[in-house]
């Protein structure tokens, strides 16, 4: 145990004899990790908001403005007779108005002489085994029903967020693998670094008889560290960016990114074995 301690605290002291270099390396893995933070938050966020559409199985149904509300009634009662249908809610002509004054503040009485909302009704799809895709021939069906004027359902508002999010998560894929890559390389020219300063040292440990394993140890420590310190880093800015889009979002929609710790334990980790991986290319090279 005192040995494992005594390699740990020889790998800090390795670093803090060479602040500026460390503290270089650790900014840059940082800052250019952050922007594979904040990617990967936008493309978890954006697979959440792919979730909650696809789990909105809901059609609006229109009718024709001459369709009185009992005639809505039956032809919505068909309607909850085909498969795939669960339930229906009927909204009258007058409801509508009522809906209309609860979001606008508006009395639609006063603005015109009659009230030119269509009974319509909230058709709810059976979720379980249905996808998207199904709702389309649905859809369809009930549009060529007599008095139907429109159907309205978020099919094209699923496809495209699934298209964001696809087209995302393969930008965010390739360019974290990229600087992932940069930061094996960064860590490793920060050890050899770290070694062509302690070349003296490293003599001396090994005609005193240390183990090749004894050496190398605080070395991969302080890759380990570098790449947590900047894991870290990149961790801090990310929840900065995440805090001034939320700003940004707010001026125009009620949504809001959600900062999920668990991408960023993921980030953080991954970092950390990145730099173990550089960390042992860089003293395999030069201490072998």
């Amino acid at each position: 145990m005192d040995k494992f301690f005594y390699l740990l605290s020889e790998g800090y002291r390795s670093l803090w004899r060479a602040k500026l270099s460390t503290f270089s390396s650790i900014t840059t893995i940082g800052v250019t990790l952050s922007f594979v933070g904040f990617g990967a938050m936008a493309t978890s966020n954006l697979a959440r908001l792919a979730n909650e559409s696809r789990s909105d199985f809901t059609m609006e149904v229109f009718f024709t403005q001459l369709t009185t509300d009992s005639e809505a009634q039956k032809i919505m009662n068909e309607i909850i007779s085909m498969d795939r249908v669960r339930e229906g809610i009927l909204i009258t002509k007058q409801e509508a108005a009522e809906i209309f004054q609860k979001e606008f503040g508006e009395n639609i009485y006063d603005l015109l002489d009659d009230n030119p909302l269509p009974t319509s009704c909230v058709i709810k799809l059976e979720e379980s085994g249905l996808e998207p895709t199904e709702m389309e021939p649905v859809a369809k069906a009930i549009e060529a029903m007599d008095r139907v004027e429109k159907v309205s359902y978020p099919a094209e508002a699923i496809t495209l967020i699934e298209n964001y999010f696809q087209g995302m998560l393969s930008v965010v894929a390739l360019i974290s693998m990229a600087i992932l890559m940069g930061t094996t390389v960064l860590v490793s020219n920060t050890i050899r670094l770290t070694i062509f300063s302690r070349k003296d040292l490293i003599r001396i440990l090994k005609l005193v008889g240390a183990t090749d394993q004894f050496v190398k140890i605080p070395f991969i420590v302080e890759g380990i560290i570098v790449g947590i310190s900047g894991g870290v880093l990149a961790s801090i800015l990310t929840y900065l960016f995440i805090r001034t889009a939320n700003s940004f979002l707010m001026l125009f929609t009620p949504y809001q990114l959600i900062w999920d710790w668990r991408v960023i334990i993921l980030l953080v980790l991954v970092v950390a074995l990145f730099s173990i991986l550089g960390s042992r290319k860089a003293v395999n090279k030069l201490l072998t």
